[in-house]
């Protein structure tokens, strides 16, 4: 006979079960298939999500947004309000460096003092950069950490991490600092400090050359491009975009930009295989969206790209990189300044789910919550599906403190992720209750039905 347990107890024995003894993952990401391509059936794979001359638009947007850098003379992005406001923020909360011990006044005086603000700004020229390198908000490798301790404070949530870029990224210098080793540069999507031997100075023969038009893209992270004699010239991953030379059967010749002996960028050229690359934009079908997908599953997240990894908002934006769709860098904006913004604030979780399943376009949706955004690929049993990079999920014990259930990488999930466990934070952690907004990229044209595939049509092939 099975012993009962009272009802009594009921609650304590499931936050036991739930939180103490917890299973290595939750539900969603050890039941749900973490394969996209298992989820299109074969008439689906070959449909398109965008009809072609929409495509070769945005493509078009891409490119210019891409290289405005080149083609400015003032800062864009980092006005010296905003420039100024970072020193002043990290004076306020002084935080915590890699040893746990609290900064001293003396730390960001000395970053204040290097950072030579005084003739703000003193550069204002075109340049390449030719490693991966980091967007740092002050001009410093060390680490800021509003806490010595607890995971949602301290590591991995570096303050001073902005964002990673890509090597050969165009770049605006605008300020150099007082010992000549941090330069304060803007990419097209922000800004930051980076080391000065991490970028060339570009001339306007090396941009006319750069901006030649046609252009690859690389489309498996950990990709090496080699020289004619196959010696390594660069480490690259999906969504890096280099000018394009030649077509070839097994690879495609690219130009490649390197720093001479006076740090001027020179051109090289070099080779990709084909299956780690291709033409930009990749035509943007379902077989394709899953493909890329596929090389995201699984990847450690990285906050504002720190080793080498993605955060949401890198994840999502890598993603449409080769298909010539572009975000900008922060998940607000992804979901505020470009596409089909719909707010769903206020509605209740049902009515939010009810229209993410009405209006969002498999692999073309961004849903956002503040300080996270996902991509909305489908839906199964009735149930939204998305794709996201997630640090993790807040729970809250019974004495109510607060903790992350965390999951650290690249997952498919349903928005009702971790609602197993009896220590979610039901307001917090439940993903349904945040999401403030669904994104359709481009405005829906149902007489367009090339455009995108009817919602039934996208659905979850057999179970995991």
């Amino acid at each position: 006979m099975k012993r009962r347990i009272p009802f009594a107890v009921l609650p304590i024995f499931f936050l036991l079960a739930g939180c103490l003894k917890q299973a290595d993952t939750v539900k969603d990401v050890s039941d749900l298939r973490q394969d996209h391509a298992s989820y299109l059936s074969d008439t689906v794979k070959t449909k398109d999500i965008l009809a072609a001359e929409t495509q070769s638009l945005m493509d078009e947007d891409y490119n210019i947004i891409y290289f405005s850098v080149w083609h400015q003379r003032q800062p864009f992005h980092a006005l010296p309000e905003r420039v100024f406001f970072d020193f002043k923020k990290f004076s306020v909360n002084l935080g915590y460096g890699e040893n746990k011990i609290k900064h001293s006044k003396a730390w960001i005086k000395k970053l204040q003092q290097n950072a030579f603000l005084e003739n703000y700004p003193n550069a204002l020229y075109f340049a390449i950069t030719t490693r991966n390198t980091n967007l740092r908000i002050l001009p410093t490798q060390g680490p800021h950490f509003n806490s010595s301790e607890g995971d949602s404070s301290s590591w991995p949530f570096d303050n001073l991490q902005r964002s990673s870029v890509a090597a050969n990224t165009p770049i605006f210098v605008c300020h150099i600092s007082a010992d000549k080793a941090w330069a304060l540069v803007e990419t097209c999507y922000t800004f930051g400090w980076i080391p000065v031997e991490d970028f060339a100075r570009v001339d306007a023969g090396f941009i006319k050359t750069w901006e030649s038009g046609r252009y690859a893209v690389i489309t498996r992270d950990q990709t090496s491009i080699l020289d004619a004699d196959d010696n390594f010239i660069l480490r690259t991953s999906l969504g890096y975009i280099f000018p394009l030379v030649k077509e070839m059967p097994d690879k495609l010749e690219i130009l490649v930009a390197a720093a001479d002996e006076n740090t001027n960028a020179v051109i090289k050229h070099g080779f990709v295989r084909r299956e780690m690359s291709t033409v930009k934009p990749l035509r943007f079908n379902y077989a394709n969206a899953a493909k890329i997908a596929d090389e995201l599953i699984g990847e450690p997240y990285g906050w504002g790209g720190l080793y080498g990894n993605r955060d949401c908002s890198s994840m999502t934006r890598d993603f449409f990189a080769p298909f010539g769709i572009w975000l900008p860098r922060h998940s607000e904006d992804q979901v505020k300044e470009v596409g089909n913004y719909i707010e769903l604030q206020g509605l209740s979780p049902e009515q939010k789910e009810k229209i993410i399943l009405e209006k969002g376009i498999p692999y073309l949706s961004l849903l956002w919550r503040k300080g996270h955004v996902m991509l909305y690929i489908g839906e199964k049993n009735g149930r939204a599906l998305i794709f996201h990079n997630i640090w993790g999920i807040k729970t809250r014990d019974s004495a109510g403190e607060e903790g992350r259930k965390i999951i650290g990488q690249a997952v498919i999930t349903t928005l009702h992720l971790g609602y197993e466990l009896s220590c979610l934070d039901q307001q917090e952690g439940y993903l349904l209750n945040r999401i403030s907004a669904l994104n359709v990229l481009v405005p829906y044209n149902p007489y367009n039905q090339n455009q995108q595939l009817k919602y039934d049509d996208i659905k979850p092939q057999g179970e995991p």
